[in-house]
């Protein structure tokens, strides 16, 4: 397994001062498979595991209403049918993109869960891609301090999370974008993760992929702030 992990800021200072601070800044992931506008100044993160799997995190800055203080958004990819191993030690494979969808609503939000947005198609990147948003409710360990809610029923104190997906089939595996909100923080970043999901491009089928067409598509422009 070949693992590597990168920090990096995606801010750096204006060469005028004149100018104003862009909105988004355009990024190529390390594997240059994929490009989208991404929160300008925001940090990331990237932990790969060759063609097979590969995380990408951008983590914003503090805020309360957000789990642990940090909103961030995030892409994953997976390679259909090849088992990736979870920090617990389990494994998770899926043979399909719809096969993820499934398995992430019935074991990881349950039953129990609202879709504000039930599974729907979307454009992405020129392919089609499915869009999400789920929320459900799960206890909150004893350390946390951000991002947790009281229930006025019992008074236990829980997480009431609202994330939003993307998926995105390709030929090799699927891409995954999401924004792990809570409910209280969900309207404050989701402007930005609907730039980010419009925006992203695939440039290659995976990580080490073959180059897609739809990569000639008109190009990602970052945007500047008011």
């Amino acid at each position: 397994m070949n693992r590597a992990r990168t920090t990096a800021a995606l801010a750096f200072c204006a060469l005028l001062a004149a100018c104003s601070q862009p909105k988004y800044a355009n990024y190529t992931s390390l594997d240059h498979d994929w490009q989208a506008n991404v929160p300008w100044g925001w940090s990331v993160m990237t932990d790969r595991e060759g063609a097979n799997f590969a995380h990408t995190a951008f983590i914003g800055p503090f805020e309360p209403d957000f789990y642990l203080g940090a909103p961030s958004l995030q892409v994953r990819w997976y390679a259909y049918g090849i088992p990736h191993k979870l920090v617990d030690g389990e494994l998770e494979i899926y043979p399909s993109a719809d096969v993820y969808i499934k398995q992430t609503l019935d074991l990881v939000y349950g039953k129990a869960r609202e879709m504000p947005t039930p599974v729907e198609d979307l454009d992405v990147g020129g392919r089609k891609g499915k869009h999400f948003v789920v929320v459900s409710a799960r206890p909150a360990p004893k350390w946390a301090n951000w991002g947790t809610s009281i229930s006025k029923a019992d008074g236990t104190v829980g997480i009431i999370r609202q994330h939003a997906y993307v998926v995105v089939p390709m030929t090799r595996g699927f891409y995954v974008l999401i924004y792990p909100a809570t409910q209280a923080g969900f309207p404050l970043y989701e402007k930005r993760f609907n730039e980010f999901a419009h925006t992203f491009q695939p440039l290659t089928d995976g990580p080490g992929g073959p180059k897609v067409v739809a990569a000639m598509a008109a190009p990602v422009v970052a945007k500047k702030g008011r």
